[in-house]
């Protein structure tokens, strides 16, 4: 890799050579990128110039990673390509709220309720008042609207959803679901809620008399 990147230097310049190693850190460290963010330009624009591509597949290639791009939605990003990359494991809750966010994604996708770019918009009250509903049919330990809350800003430094201004009078803010979510959570993520459900429904019955 090392011969690569000095082809690159000789080839593009030096400008160009640091453009393409913050490129690649960037996505180290925050998996995607979305071209719509501040100061995501050259990082996008690097990741989708065929001139790099061999340069960036191969690098992520040798890390145990899969570089997706898509040019019309505007966003790049990595995925581990099997289990033995040692990526840090998200935990239930967090697995939780992601497979709630693409459940609501692929929902509004369905039915053409998309903005450009397949972002789909929701509010912070309605995806808790859906992973809500979920949890106490399913009976199992519930997430805090503050842990919530938490997990949705560490998808936002991933560049998952964007997350806007707090109303601290209806106590609510906008949550902008981005399509990248799809490849963290799988195609079938309700599918996936429901398994949940029902395996949760199992550890906990409901007493006899109990409404559901």
């Amino acid at each position: 890799m090392l011969s690569e990147f000095e082809n690159i230097e000789r080839s593009s310049g030096a400008e160009k050579a640091a453009d393409l190693r913050k490129a690649l850190h960037f996505l180290l460290r925050r998996q995607f990128v979305f071209a719509g963010d501040p100061r995501t330009g050259t990082v996008y624009n690097i990741l989708m110039d065929g001139r790099f591509r061999d340069v960036v597949d191969g690098f992520f290639d040798s890390c145990g990673y899969r570089v997706h791009r898509d040019p019309e939605a505007q966003w790049a990003g990595i995925v581990a390509m099997d289990e033995d990359v040692p990526l840090p494991r998200m935990k239930l809750d967090e697995t939780i709220v992601m497979l709630v966010l693409a459940a609501n994604w692929q929902q509004e996708v369905n039915v053409g309720a998309v903005e450009d770019r397949a972002v789909v918009v929701a509010t912070l009250n309605d995806l808790f008042d859906r992973y809500r509903e979920m949890a106490q049919h399913g009976g199992g330990g519930a997430i805090s609207a503050a842990r919530f809350r938490d997990i949705l800003r560490e998808a936002a430094q991933r560049s998952l959803v964007e997350i806007g201004d707090f109303d601290d009078e209806q106590q609510d803010c906008e949550i902008r679901i981005r399509p990248m979510i799809k490849l963290i959570s799988g195609g079938d993520a309700l599918q996936r809620l429901e398994r949940y459900v029902r395996s949760e429904e199992a550890r906990f019955p409901q007493p006899a008399g109990d409404e559901a």
